[in-house]
């Protein structure tokens, strides 16, 4: 019998369970090189195709690319990983408990994966699954005291750190019924706790997340004199982009979204691509570079590029050196396209508590243990105040978060939708929202229930093409957050010495829709009591 994955198949690469490919604090960080080494490519090249074909459910071609890489000696957790989810779309169950075994016996440590994916429903029922988990439980465990994960950070009780107890009991039951992966508390730098709700902690994909920690890169070569400023024309690194609109294009506007670069709501057609630098460089501007707001992943690809030309090293070379071995992160993997450039529009897996790290050193205005790694300027450029006109919660690539901030449905994105074929029985559902101010955290809910999930949310914005939803806000920023699909959450708020992370793994637990966490920033900000 086959059966459904819950596993949302265009995330299967960024959830696989791949052994890190940057160097220990201790080593030198990775030679740059020109192109990537043709295993590496290969590798990518397949997992891809194996993704592709899954997402057509063509699992049989999928488990074909899986074999042949295994049989050719790439017997690697994520390659056991994929098999598996590729045998439980052919119905064979018991081939898929066996590519389970493999992945845990090649140190798979997702042992929260295991017991939540529904995806594996059908294993749980088998002898011996109970013995997987606990074997992945151990996995996690070594990997943690071998990565270091965490280390740096004293800890402190919630009345120590000043935090209310039961705020902080509504959060993590909130977190847990969310579909949370892991929640990490901070303040004042120590550790107030990290839940994992019956797993532990594992590198989980940021997504767009890691747009912020791309930001840094950004900020770290111009403080070491590689980048001129943040107004430099893209042209000063691609030389090809001189002319025309694409020679208006500067480093800011790549940062805020207001490129004018040609862009989709999804990343699907990216996903195409074999290079996603190429990609963005080939792909036309279509705006006035400025002119307009409209949430860019290509823009943010190009960053990456930037950053190699720049620095001469991989966006995660670069970072691994200049920021993450700095603030004692070791175990961290950054995905890469088919021809070995990192992703700048997600692909950053770490552990929630070494993301919170990357927010404790905001906090700290770029010092960590007395060391100055990242200049206090940068911070403030990033988050004190909207970037551009066009969205005023928008930074560089981090997002401020307001005491009150709404969405609005604009008439002029329904009739965008309309003239690209929407039904009209579908808009019709839309027709109490249109122009109304909603809450943030209540808008997605809102809009998903009547578009019937996140699929019709995203036909809605694929549809809409590039007419943008529009953020309204009242009074002044109280935190900033880097932020992703599935509600990948790094907050930070200075007045309150406050910073929480909160991660999840699309596992099929609850809809898409819930996973985003819409009260997370309430209930983050309620943790501190009013003084």
């Amino acid at each position: 019998m086959r059966h459904s994955l819950y596993l949302p198949l265009c995330t299967l690469l960024a959830c696989a369970h791949t052994q890190p490919v940057a160097a220990p604090a201790s080593s030198p960080a990775p030679a740059v090189q020109s192109a990537p080494a043709d295993p590496e490519s290969q590798l990518r090249e397949a997992l891809q195709r194996a993704g592709r074909a899954m997402e057509a459910g063509r699992f049989d071609a999928a488990l074909s690319e899986m074999q042949r890489l295994w049989e050719g000696g790439r017997q690697t957790d994520e390659v056991a990983w994929f098999a598996a989810y590729a045998s439980l779309g052919t119905g064979d169950d018991a081939a898929a408990f066996q590519w389970l075994e493999r992945a845990v016996e090649r140190g798979m440590g997702s042992p929260g994966d295991l017991l939540h994916d529904k995806s594996l429903e059908p294993l749980r029922r088998m002898p011996g699954y109970d013995a997987l988990v606990a074997r992945a439980r151990e996995n996690a465990l070594k990997a943690r005291a071998e990565g270091n994960v965490g280390a740096g950070l004293e800890q402190a009780t919630p009345a120590e750190a000043g935090l209310s107890e039961p705020a902080l009991a509504a959060f993590v039951k909130a977190a847990e019924e969310s579909g949370s992966s892991a929640l990490v508390v901070l303040r004042h730098g120590k550790l107030v706790g990290e839940w994992y709700f019956g797993g532990e902690t594992q590198r989980i994909e940021s997504m767009s997340a890691t747009k912020g920690v791309v930001a840094l890169a950004i900020g770290l070569l111009i403080d070491d004199g590689r980048i001129p400023s943040v107004d430099a024309p893209v042209s000063t690194f691609f030389p090809e982009w001189k002319d025309g609109l694409k020679g208006k294009v500067t480093l800011r506007h790549l940062l805020s979204h207001t490129s004018g670069l040609a862009a989709n709501a999804s990343a699907m057609d990216i996903y195409q691509s074999p290079d996603f630098v190429r990609y963005a460089l080939e792909s036309h501007v279509v705006d006035a570079p400025g002119s307009r707001f409209f949430y860019n992943n290509k823009a943010t690809n190009l960053l990456a590029g930037v950053v190699e030309r720049a620095s001469g090293e991989k966006l995660d070379a670069y970072l691994m050196r200049r920021l993450f071995e700095p603030l004692g992160i070791r175990d961290v993997f950054w995905q890469k396209d088919p021809s070995g450039n990192p992703l700048g529009m997600s692909g950053l897996r770490l552990h929630p508590v070494d993301f919170a790290k990357v927010g404790q050193l905001m906090l700290q205005r770029g010092v960590w243990q007395g060391q100055r790694i990242l200049s206090e300027a940068w911070i403030r450029e990033c988050t004190a105040a909207s970037s551009q006109p066009h969205n005023p919660a928008a930074g560089l690539l981090w997002w401020l978060v307001y005491e009150k901030s709404f969405r609005v449905l604009g008439q002029d994105m329904v009739d965008e939708a309309r003239r690209n074929g929407m039904p009209e029985a579908t808009l019709a559902r839309l027709r109490d929202m249109v122009g109304q101010p909603i809450p943030s955290g209540d808008f997605m809910r809102r809009l998903s229930e009547r578009l019937g999930g996140m699929k019709g949310v995203m036909a809605l914005m694929e549809k809409s093409a590039r007419v943008p939803l529009r953020t309204q806000v009242e009074g002044a920023p109280k935190a900033y957050s880097a932020r992703g699909s599935y509600g990948q959450l790094l907050l930070v708020a200075p007045e309150q010495g406050l910073v929480v992370v909160r991660m999840a793994v699309p596992d099929g637990r609850v809809p898409e829709d819930v996973m985003e966490f819409s009260a997370f920033n309430e209930l983050a900000l309620s943790l501190v009591p009013p003084s």
